[in-house]
């Protein structure tokens, strides 16, 4: 019998332009302003650590999205890139959605048009604000 490893944590560090992303077992966070010079640059390293992950997820895996403020075609990657996560949830494996907003970010109808277009149920839950 083969066991298999859970994948090794993935961190970006926040800057003014892209968030901060920290990918461990069951646990995805997304979090800040997205509008990267280079989406694709950005994008390719989560596209293949969601990949690694696939082969053995957790039981339970959470997605907690918090976007201050993004563009249209980086609103694009977040949606191929939540498309790959949802592709997990079966009967074996739950795929959770958190998608938050404040007045000072985004408009809650980013989260509520991804969770339309990707035809699965995001928790949209308000907050005052988040650092």
């Amino acid at each position: 019998m083969i066991l298999k490893k859970p994948i090794k944590k993935l961190w970006i560090e926040q800057t003014y332009r892209t968030p901060e992303i920290e990918f461990k077992h069951g646990k995805l966070r997304i979090w800040g302003t997205f509008v990267p010079v280079d989406p694709v640059a950005f994008y390719l390293p989560l596209l293949k650590w969601v990949s690694k992950y696939s082969i053995a997820p957790a039981p339970v895996t959470i997605i907690d999205v918090f976007l201050r403020y993004t563009r249209g075609y980086a609103m694009n990657y977040i949606h191929k890139l939540l498309q790959e996560l949802i592709l997990l949830n079966n009967e074996n494996h739950q795929v959770i959605i958190n998608w938050y907003f404040s007045a000072s970010s985004i408009d809650v109808k980013a989260g509520m048009y991804l969770s339309r277009k990707l035809n699965f149920v995001f928790n949209i839950i308000e907050v005052e604000e988040i650092c």
